[in-house]
């Protein structure tokens, strides 16, 4: 909204239509691009994904050197083929984390990281299914916590795609 102090422009230095749109558009890319390296260097930024990749590197990493407990954790809650899925799922969520962590491949760790919340969070979370109040809250709290996460896990993943496109 023009402010009432602010003059109007003359014709003679407006600039032509075509010409405009095509300065918008590339002043539009260019503050994309420089917005998105000043997040991604940003400390609080750094700090932050080597928290969120780093914690779920390590909890992927205790997935694997437990993978008898998970596995039967897993079978527990009718996950499909949890011989082959376990071992599958946690490798992904290793790559993922490491990959955000470390901001190596960014948008397909955090893709990586989307996936296994996607695919894991309403089999292993499902608290609908229990009866136990107690047990549903937790599960209920479980499942929220992985709904964040995976909010998380897309707003790295757009991050990343940006720096994977310079």
């Amino acid at each position: 909204m023009r402010s009432l102090l602010q003059l109007p422009r003359s014709r003679s230095r407006e600039r032509s239509e075509p010409e405009t749109e095509t300065a918008s558009r590339a002043s539009t890319t260019t503050r994309k691009g420089s917005e998105a390296d000043s997040i991604a260097e940003d400390p609080l930024f750094r700090l932050g994904r080597a928290i969120f990749g780093g914690i779920l590197a390590f909890t992927a990493v205790d997935n694997l050197r437990n993978l008898e407990e998970r596995v039967q954790y897993a079978d527990a809650k009718d996950a499909p083929a949890p011989e082959r899925s376990v071992p599958a799922v946690s490798s992904a969520l290793l790559a993922g984390g490491l990959g955000v962590a470390l901001w190596r491949r960014p948008a397909a760790g955090a893709a990586a990281i989307a996936g296994f919340l996607a695919g894991t969070t309403p089999v292993m979370h499902d608290f609908w299914n229990e009866d136990d109040p107690e047990t549903k809250q937790q599960e209920l709290t479980h499942f929220l916590k992985n709904g964040a996460l995976f909010g998380a896990a897309l707003a790295f993943m757009t991050q990343g795609r940006r720096r994977d496109e310079r």
